[in-house]
């Protein structure tokens, strides 16, 4: 087997593409008409529901395997999947159980990719016919192998053949970037240097947005709801930072954190990516607080703190009691009280039917914090 590691690495694929035909125009992806919405979000969301069920119209109607797929595929691309999980669900359902034609390779491809990235338990033999006796891949076209390109990042340890797949559909990707026109030059670059599924996923959907509208095959209703979504998600990703940042700012007010890494943005962004769904939108502000408490403490026992003093903030974490603060030197305390306010907030804001999570959250917490 060929060396995996010998493939040109992101540097050489960004020069790649700089060599490459309309380079300079073909990267360009802003200014679509939904960084910034022209409706106010009353009229935004009342347009939405309305999108979203002609939307969830369309994928029951949806009918031939290929067709099937390319729309699940588009519709998670674009960051509205959430919106339609028992739908898709059904559908993929339906992919898992259905014939299709096990030559194609770019359907192989498509089905392997999705159903693995939904969890579904598929083989890998299916590439196996694609291969000649010396176990090298069959040249095919660059759809084909994009989406071959694509499937294969989705294996487990163990699975030669897809290693062989990334290898050989990486190489010659690399060599067709020069030839090749927009839009289909931007989802090869894109797709060298991040595998789809590797993406942040907002960031995903504003990439996809500009390339998805200038297919011909698109429809305006789902490009229509995937700019409302975005827009409306840019919105609430707003508020939830503003949030963060406010209370990261009374911190820095009350506390000398003058030896404190600030990047509040950064783990807001980092949080972010692990999940954009509209309805953890509070998880996602636990998340960053609790972080961020993570990159102060850990500045405090590596860089800041005496040994004496890192057992100190250690036991009073484990206490979780403000009259632990007796313990700490007077540069922590404000810290350790604001921690124990911040775990207060998310019991109000939970409520006396849900703040008994946050029990489990200072246990694992105390764990996190001192180890």
């Amino acid at each position: 087997m060929e060396n995996v590691a010998a493939v040109p690495d992101a540097a050489a694929i960004s020069e790649e593409a700089r060599n490459g035909r309309n380079r300079g125009a073909s990267l360009r992806v802003g200014g679509g008409g939904f960084a910034r919405p022209l409706l106010k979000q009353p009229q935004m969301r009342e347009r939405m529901e309305v999108l979203l069920e002609q939307v969830r119209a369309i994928i029951k109607e949806s009918n031939g395997i290929q067709k099937v797929m390319e729309l699940i595929l588009s519709l998670e691309r674009l960051g509205l999947d959430y919106h339609y999980e028992n739908e898709i669900g059904e559908l993929l359902d339906v992919v898992l159980n259905s014939d299709y034609d096990d030559n194609n390779l770019q359907l192989v491809s498509l089905r392997f990719y999705l159903l693995r990235k939904n969890r579904y338990d598929v083989s890998s033999d299916v590439f196996n016919k694609f291969q000649d006796k010396q176990g090298d891949f069959f040249q095919s076209d660059t759809n084909s192998l994009l989406s071959s390109y694509s499937a294969a990042h989705m294996r487990t340890k163990g699975e030669k053949v897809l290693d062989k797949a990334i290898y050989f559909t990486k190489k010659h990707l690399l060599g067709t970037l020069e030839h090749l026109e927009s839009p289909c030059v931007e989802e090869v670059y894109f797709a060298l240097l991040t595998p789809p599924f590797r993406r942040v996923r907002i960031l995903e959907a504003r990439s996809y947005i500009p390339c998805y509208e200038k297919e011909p095959t698109r429809n305006e209703a789902i490009l229509e709801l995937a700019k409302l979504n975005f827009n409306i998600l840019q919105l609430l990703f707003c508020e939830e930072l503003k949030e963060v940042t406010l209370w990261w700012q009374k911190l820095k007010v009350g506390s000398n954190l003058s030896f404190v890494r600030d990047r509040i943005v950064e783990t807001y962004f980092w949080i972010n990516g692990t999940s954009y769904n509209h309805k953890y939108s509070y998880s996602r502000i636990i998340a960053t607080k609790i972080t961020t408490f993570m990159t102060i403490i850990d500045d405090i026992l590596d860089t800041y703190g005496s040994t004496e003093e890192s057992m100190q903030l250690a036991e009073a974490i484990n206490r979780w009691d403000e009259g632990a603060v007796d313990v700490l030197p007077e540069y922590m305390k404000d810290i350790y009280l604001y921690l124990l306010e911040t775990f207060r907030s998310f019991e109000e804001h939970l409520g006396p039917g849900k703040s008994y999570r946050v029990v489990y959250l200072k246990e694992s917490a105390s764990i996190i914090f001192t180890s």
